[in-house]
């Protein structure tokens, strides 16, 4: 059986992620190009995961 701490990672890690996200968005006034560069991913890395966590 999977241990409870395990099996909620993803969803935690999924959390933590969206509210980082969100407060560079914030930070960088919506521009995707900025924020993206800031957290240190690529323009399509953060669409990827703007469509994935469903923010926009």
């Amino acid at each position: 059986p999977r241990d409870t701490a395990t099996s909620a990672l993803p969803s935690y890690i999924e959390e933590i992620e969206r509210a980082a996200i969100q407060h560079a968005l914030q930070e960088n006034r919506y521009n995707k190009t900025r924020t993206a560069a800031a957290l240190g991913i690529t323009f399509r890395a953060l669409r990827y995961k703007l469509k994935k966590l469903g923010i926009d």
